[in-house]
């Protein structure tokens, strides 16, 4: 009777590791980021296409991209850490030569944890640096 309790509750008890092992392994351990740029000349409307460079504090661990047509731009990270945005985007259009002759930029910086996501809002600074 006694080895029959024995092994009734060492099973339950395997049981229950097992299940609490599966559960865990599941865990989202990935960190997220949702970066929106806006234009501070326009109103503060979301900006396409401007690019988009994330790191942790000019480390090899960056990504980078460009603003979707709402302006945004996700990703994720292994591991949480504090990390830098910065934004560029081309401005002014010289129809003469037919490129931009100059660019925006809009900086910021956010910490990420574990398993969240952070949104982040960069805006882009209305000044423009002209290219010679």
């Amino acid at each position: 009777m006694k080895k029959k309790r024995f092994l009734s509750t060492l099973f339950l008890f395997i049981s229950a590791l097992s299940l609490a092992t599966l559960v865990s392994c599941d865990k989202d351990t990935l960190c997220y980021v949702k970066v929106t740029v806006v234009d501070e000349a326009n109103q503060n409307a979301p900006v396409k296409g401007a690019y988009v460079k994330i790191d942790n504090n000019g480390s090899s661990i960056y990504k980078e991209g460009e603003t979707n047509d709402n302006g945004v731009y996700q990703t994720d990270f292994a591991a949480p850490a504090i990390f830098n945005v910065f934004v560029l985007d081309s401005a002014v259009w010289d129809t003469s030569y037919n490129k931009f002759m100059g660019y925006r930029t809009g900086e910021g910086n956010f910490k990420l944890k574990t398993g969240e996501t952070v949104e982040v809002s960069v805006v882009l600074k209305d000044n423009i640096h002209y290219i010679n």
